[in-house]
């Protein structure tokens, strides 16, 4: 059981970042919209599946009309927004960079919390938003700090910072669907409103040529996307949840997937690892860890 319990975060970790690499791939001949319909007409399918096998499926489908603007809404920051911009972004940066921001991404969903939703932050948590701000303008400035005044940011990594505001908004969704509905449920839901606007908004990539055109490579990388990353990943993490905890899950899969993510764009791409990464990601992972930490009673 302990084995389990330590390999479900870290197994979870590692296929979440393999879609950062798989991603880089589709680059080559796909836009980012087109990208985004095909990764999530897969995993629309995929958690079908888990929900057909669900206990009770009729409930895990069952949404009250009241909630299907929040589930539209699901699909356009969680879905259409954040994969765009996260796509677009891979064109522009180092894989590592856009891993390295996305784990950002529960302090900046901290800090909205506490402004939008009234989620008490305490001074410890507070520090660590610090910590991670750091580490994040440590990576944009190059590790030159000073230079912040007169910063240009690298488009890839303005892009992904965009990516991660998608998520936030996303994610204070979620916190007040979960209430009321599954993880599952929520996001087998997002998926469909998301592919439903990624049909129409992807036309004006012309996506049905782009499928004509499509090289083996971006075709495998879809298709890990799909059920890998979207599918049994999210199945794994939801069974972490169960077995660790959300914090203690959170933590190790935000930690672990950037670091997988420059292991693994090292070998596909041969992308360096520089001191500047180094740096920015000791930084955003302490930070995070210390914002996601519960505080003692």
């Amino acid at each position: 059981m302990l084995k389990l319990k330590v390999l479900l975060p870290i197994l979870t970790s590692f296929l979440f970042a393999g879609s950062f690499v798989a991603g880089k791939y589709t680059t080559v001949d796909l836009g980012p919209l087109t990208t985004s319909l095909l990764r999530y007409v897969i995993a629309m399918g995929v958690l079908g599946l888990f929900i057909t096998r669900s206990a009770q499926p009729i409930k895990a489908l069952t949404v009250a009309r009241a909630d299907w603007g929040a589930m539209a809404l699901l699909g356009l920051f969680g879905v259409v927004g954040y994969h765009y911009f996260f796509f677009s972004s891979l064109r522009y940066t180092a894989t590592a960079n856009t891993a390295i921001i996305n784990a950002f991404n529960p302090v900046v969903t901290g800090v909205m919390a506490a402004l939008f939703i009234g989620e008490r932050l305490t001074r410890r948590q507070y520090g660590g938003i610090v910590l991670a701000l750091l580490g994040v303008l440590t990576l944009l400035t190059r590790g030159n700090i000073t230079t912040l005044l007169t910063l240009e940011l690298n488009r890839g990594d303005g892009l992904m910072l965009c990516a991660v505001l998608c998520w936030v908004v996303y994610s204070l969704i979620i916190k007040q669907l979960s209430q009321r509905y599954s993880g599952l449920t929520i996001t087998f839901y997002a998926a469909v409103a998301g592919v439903g606007q990624l049909l129409v908004l992807a036309s004006l990539e012309r996506w049905w040529l782009q499928l004509a055109t499509l090289s083996l490579a971006s075709a495998i990388a879809i298709l890990y996307m799909g059920v890998a990353a979207s599918g049994v990943a999210y199945l794994l993490f939801n069974l972490s949840i169960q077995q660790v905890g959300p914090t203690r899950t959170a933590s190790v899969v935000y930690s672990l997937v950037p670091i997988f993510v420059a292991g693994l764009a090292w070998l596909f791409f041969r992308e360096p690892l520089t001191a500047t990464m180094v740096a920015s990601m000791g930084l955003i992972l302490l930070g995070v860890n210390v914002v996601l930490s519960q505080p003692k009673v």
